[in-house]
Order: structure tokens, then C-alpha cells, then sequence
């Protein structure tokens, strides 16, 4: 593996872990159209 590989691996990597931080830690894991109190207006019908 030359440096480039090792880097370029290095950036995958990195962003595949800040998405994953994103979508689970940050916003404990509710869609994109939940409110703060965690249940969807589209659940609710």
C-alpha cells in the first residue's frame, strides 16, 4: 500500500464514522421528520 491508499482509506473511513456519529449519537437514531419529543407525525395517522 503506498501513502495515498493509506490516506485516501484514512478519509472513508472518517466520513463513514461522522455519519454514523450523525444519524445515531447526535440524533438517537429518530427519522428526519421527528420533533425533540421522538414520534413522527406521519406514525401518528
Amino acid at each position: 500500500m503506498e501513502a495515498s491508499d493509506i490516506i485516501i482509506a484514512a478519509i472513508i473511513i472518517a466520513g463513514a464514522v461522522f455519519l454514523l456519529y450523525h444519524s445515531v449519537w447526535k440524533k438517537k437514531g429518530h427519522c428526519p421528520g421527528c420533533g425533540d419529543h421522538g414520534s413522527c407525525d406521519s406514525k401518528k395517522k
